[in-house]
């Protein structure tokens, strides 16, 4: 796919093979578990001031940025993000909500979720081709196109996992760039590593 805005290729790919892991609903619940940690993280950093207890009652139960949708209200109502990033962590968020809170054995495949990922706006803005994104079993195995069927494509593929993987790795390395948060990606394998202040360090677990 066509490579349009820069962000942090490494980082995004690494995102990308640590969902792959997973299955999809796990998938969907880690990445909107990495969101939810990030915009925690950028609250913390910008409400550091005061002290402890102060600062530990704002991200209590019962505190203004207790929840994913505070946190991500206050982030977008503070301008540190743009209306798209604000749309699809939405959908990421309606995306986990329906995954958490269904005991049916669900995958991305399922209606209505194929149509929620096919809303993602931020890709777009990172692939000329996004959403054009097909794919087709052959004689040789599996190929992803874009444009006209393949003519050697036996059966056409559902890749609602590969779509929704590729956009959330996008997604989430635009929000960590837009958001400032330093990346070690020198960690051991399965770890994402933050810099923060000394006395955030608990936000780093």
């Amino acid at each position: 796919m066509a490579k349009k805005e820069g962000i942090s290729i490494d980082f995004g790919r690494r995102v990308s093979e640590l969902l792959s892991e997973e299955s999809d609903r796990a998938c969907v619940i880690l990445a909107a578990s990495w969101v939810d940690h990030f915009l925690g993280i950028k609250l913390a950093q910008e409400f550091s001031k005061g002290n402890s207890k102060a600062r530990d009652a704002l991200f209590s139960a019962n505190g203004p940025f207790a929840t994913f949708s505070a946190k991500l209200n206050a982030v977008f109502c503070a301008g540190w993000i743009d209306s798209d990033v604000y749309h699809d962590l939405q959908v990421i968020r309606n995306l986990r909500n329906e995954f958490a809170h269904s005991i049916d054995s669900r995958t991305l495949h399922d209606e209505p979720f194929p149509k929620m990922v096919g809303r993602l706006r931020v890709p777009k803005r990172q692939y000329h081709d996004w959403g054009q994104l097909r794919a087709a079993a052959t004689d040789g195995g599996v190929v992803l196109f874009t444009g006209e069927r393949l003519a050697e494509a036996v059966e056409d593929l559902d890749i609602s996992k590969i779509s929704f993987r590729m956009g959330a790795s996008v997604i989430v390395a635009v929000l960590v760039a837009n958001l400032g948060i330093p990346v070690d990606m020198g960690g051991s394998v399965g770890t994402i590593k933050f810099e923060l202040p000394e006395h955030m360090g608990e936000f780093s677990e």
